[in-house]
């Protein structure tokens, strides 16, 4: 009876209370504002294997800024936020989270400037990845730390350097498995401007530990992940006669790992080492005439394709067997302008590779036009030959070709490209690759407030010598109108892919990647959204989305499910909004055994905004 009496009281003086605007300052130099929102109302949640809870809550959110002496000298926000969901807030959490971001700047715009930043999110709503789409939902705790520093000296290298680190773990919701992960990273960045020369050099150090579920790592337990690694790079570019210039690069990585399930004794280690080394220089004499040559040359294959993930942000790979080996490549070649639309261009390119305990060597040649100006006042065209040959095969031939299009039909407006390619080198010169990506929109305006769209795009890409393929489609259409938005949205995504310490990527070609190493993914989700405003006071949303997946490696299987319905409510009276909303959602992993995990909650209160200073 003292709770609902306090409620009651809590949310009459959320109505009544009048809107502050005041500044607060601290001495002559400390100055800060902080504003928020606070809500008050009955919430409750139930589902399978959850027990019932309703009854009143309260929650809110706010963000505290403010400035020392000068806002370029120390400037700050802080934005916490306590009990706080996607089912009465814009906060994306499917459970009551709470948690602070927080920023400090300082001596910004001067030549020293810093930086410190915090998180931290307890109860909250996270993802772990797949290829592609879906995603599985976890529910845990995460917390990230940053620091940074900058040295601007005229005449002088710059300098800066920054820290970071983060952990997170939480359970994958509908399951007993949890997923875990911390970073830390050190990067120091240089540039310097000598003797006409614009010099870098780069310097990273990451270190990873994660813990990956069964049916995601393709094992019969957990797998765990320890990686630590540095990577250098130093490189300049200076400008030449005659239009021209050359850039220099060097780079050196290496990384260690264990990886495996202590439980079954499967646990393993790995390494690499990769310098990669290259020379870029291009002359234009004339403004027809271009001249071009490169050279590049890595001692670790294998460690050069894994570094390709990690610099895309794919996570730390975990190598399932060393097969090092080193690539030596030059080209060169020249481009004219043969009409102001009309660019060729020719090169020939001499490789040599060593890897599996086989040396392999010799060229390709490869011509291309390009026609800029769109025909029919629509198209835009380029296309490339190649025609390759080594010690074992000749009279390789491959081609590329790119479509640009673009039409307007009176209101409509029509977009796409098609890009195709067939029986291409890739870095390994044994593997050949052939792709074709396409995209196309259309879109229309009826008036103010008013338009259509609608969105197609899909890709397949394989390996020809290694049987990889990777697939995904996806389709999206939205209609708005003057107090109506429709949306909806389809994505369907295949292949095969590694494991690294995020999740699964799609997989490089990758000399002595065992079959073991191998894990299949076929992904499907669609959904769509709803939104009214009858009145500029009233707005209604509802957002639908259904996905469903599945893994396949040597060990596990799994198929998997995610729903979500999402509803709200909102009516806004000055600064009180009343709000109702409504959440389902369910997420199954077959291969946990366990049925799905299903939780429904709903909320509905009053939101007051406050400028409390």
């Amino acid at each position: 009876m003292v709770r609902r009496i306090t409620c009651v009281l809590g949310l009459l003086i959320l109505a009544v209370t009048p809107r502050a605007h005041a500044q607060v300052q601290v001495g002559d130099d400390l100055r800060m504002n902080l504003n928020g929102l606070v809500d008050a109302g009955y919430a409750g949640e139930y589902g399978y294997d959850l027990p019932s809870n309703h009854g009143l809550t309260f929650g809110g959110s706010g963000q505290l800024s403010g400035s020392y002496y000068n806002s370029n000298f120390l400037n700050f926000t802080a934005t916490p936020y306590y009990n706080q969901s996607r089912a009465d807030s814009n906060f994306q959490s499917l459970t009551n989270a709470s948690g602070i971001d927080a920023n400090v700047n300082l001596f910004t715009g001067s030549r020293f400037p810093g930086f410190v930043n915090y998180d931290y999110n307890h109860n909250s709503t996270g993802t772990i990845g797949l290829v592609g789409q879906p995603n599985f939902t976890t529910i845990g705790d995460s917390q990230g730390f940053g620091v940074g520093w900058s040295a601007l000296l005229p005449d002088w290298p710059t300098f800066s350097v920054s820290y970071s680190q983060g952990a997170g773990s939480g359970n994958i919701y509908g399951t007993n498995e949890e997923a875990s992960s911390s970073t830390k990273t050190l990067n120091m960045r240089s540039s310097y401007l000598f003797a006409g020369w614009n010099l870098y050099a780069n310097f990273m150090h990451l270190n990873v530990d994660s813990t990956l579920p069964s049916f995601i790592s393709g094992q019969e337990s957990n797998e765990t992940f320890n990686s630590t690694g540095n990577n250098m790079s130093v490189g300049g570019y200076h400008s030449l006669p005659w239009q021209g210039s050359v850039a220099l690069n060097f780079s050196h990585a290496t990384y260690s790992g264990d990886f495996g399930s202590p439980l079954n004794g499967s646990e393993s280690n790995s390494n690499y080492t990769t310098n990669i080394e290259s020379a870029v220089v291009n002359f234009h004499p004339t403004n027809r005439w271009g001249i071009f040559g490169n050279e590049t040359y890595t001692n670790d294959l294998n460690g050069y394709l894994y570094q390709s993930i990690v610099n895309g942000g794919g996570g730390v790979p975990i190598i399932q067997q060393n097969s090092s080996g080193g690539s030596l490549t030059m080209n060169g070649g020249m481009s004219y302008l043969i009409l102001p639309n009309l660019l060729s261009q020719g090169q020939i390119t001499y490789f040599n590779q060593t890897y599996l305990g086989r040396t392999y060597s010799g060229s390709y040649l490869s011509g291309s036009l390009e026609y800029s100006k769109r025909i029919w006042n629509t198209f835009a065209l380029s296309a490339t030959v190649i025609e390759s040959t080594n010690q074992f095969s000749n009279n390789n031939l491959g081609f590329i070709l790119n479509l640009n299009a673009y039409r307007r039909f009176g209101d409509w407006v029509a977009s796409g490209n098609v890009n195709y390619a067939q029986n291409v080198q890739t870095v390994l010169v044994t593997y050949n690759t052939s792709y074709y990506i396409y995209n196309g929109t259309l879109h229309r305006k009826f008036g103010r407030g008013r338009q259509v769209s609608l969105a197609y795009g899909g890709s397949h890409s394989g390996l020809t010598n290694y049987g990889s393929d990777n697939t995904s489609n996806s389709f999206s259409a939205a209609l708005t109108m003057r107090w109506l938005t429709l949306t909806g949205n389809y994505i369907k995504s295949s292949g095969q892919s590694i494991l690294t310490s995020t999740g699964i990527q799609p997989i490089p070609p990758t000399p002595g990647l065992p079959p073991e190493g191998i894990i299949v993914y076929n992904g499907e989700s669609y959904g769509g959204s709803i939104s009214l405003n009858p009145t500029p006071r009233l707005n209604i949303t509802g957002t639908y989305s259904h996905a469903t997946s599945n893994t396949l490696s040597d060990v596990v299987s799994s198929n998997n499910l995610t729903n979500i319905f999402y509803a709200q409510l909102q009516y806004r009276l000055r600064q009180v909004s009343v709000l109702g909303g409504f959440t389902k959602f369910t997420q199954q992993v077959s291969a946990v055994g366990l049925p799905p995990g299903t939780q429904n909650s709903y909320f509905i209160g009053v939101t007051r905004a406050f400028n409390f200073f």
